[in-house]
């Protein structure tokens, strides 16, 4: 299915997972805002391997934590893009603390790209929305929040990560709720997936096992529920757990410590 000149913005696209996720939407026909923050060369490089399959790639940089930088990433993606339909909020800080040296910095950082720019950009899609609505030109958007499979089956590891990853998850609920004559919002909450930086394949695989089915989440599977979740006009408010039942006993310690 072709969806001319419909765009969708997915944060931290240039590499890793949010990569594979342009890269599946725009062999479905979607057009891409790749948004980045420090990563050019790779947004270049992979918005210049989805050029040449066909894809329609826009780049946007900004840094998620700056208010600044935020408010000019809507203005632009709404003035350079035809219809703005969609956001996926992949963009994620990730950095280890724990309840007793956590400090102002990791908890704002935290919060900053993994809240509070979801939730400016989830209302700016909302209010684009509306005024494409009036115009008749588009009559619903769609919200799809990147989680963690982790707030599902806690630990006390990554103290002030899993807290703005707890914020998301009442964002996608709320945002669905207050949102609905505009966006379809929904969740996808993954196990462990990809390498983690540093990672090696030894630690990787034994780490991916750490669960009830013994397999946790891939990227195939995030992708195909990123499909499923579009197509789904009925669906809001859902967070889909991919973690091969880890949720169901967690282990004391993060998994990958």
């Amino acid at each position: 299915m072709i969806h001319e000149d419909k765009t969708i913005l997915v944060t931290a696209s240039a590499k890793r997972l949010g990569k594979f996720i342009i890269t599946d939407l725009v062999e479905a026909g979607w057009s891409i805002a790749l948004h980045y923050n420090k990563s050019k060369k790779l947004a270049e490089e992979t918005a210049e391997e989805l050029i040449k399959i066909g894809g329609k790639v826009n780049l946007y940089q900004a840094d998620l934590a700056k208010k600044s930088d935020i408010e000019k990433l809507i203005k632009n993606i709404e003035v350079n893009e035809s219809l703005w339909v969609g956001l996926i909020n992949n963009a994620g800080y990730f950095n280890y603390d724990n309840s007793n040296n956590f400090n102002f910095d990791d908890l704002y950082n935290h919060m900053s790209v993994n809240f509070t720019a979801p939730a400016i950009l989830t209302q700016a899609l909302a209010n684009y929305t509306i005024k494409m609505q009036k115009q008749k030109k588009n009559t619903q958007g769609f919200v799809i929040n990147i989680l963690d499979a982790k707030i599902f089956g806690l630990n006390p590891d990554y103290y002030t990560y899993t807290l703005s990853k707890q914020a998301m998850y009442g964002l996608t609920k709320m945002s669905a709720l207050s949102y609905s004559s505009c966006l379809r919002v929904n969740g996808i909450a993954p196990g462990i997936t990809l390498l983690a930086p540093g990672q090696d394949q030894k630690a990787f695989k034994k780490s991916h096992k750490q669960n009830l089915l013994k397999a946790s989440s891939t990227v195939e599977e995030i992708t195909s529920t990123i499909q499923l979740i579009i197509k789904s006009r009925s669906m809001t408010g859902h967070v889909t757990l991919l973690d091969g039942g880890a949720h169901l006993a967690p282990p004391r310690k993060d998994v990958g410590l």
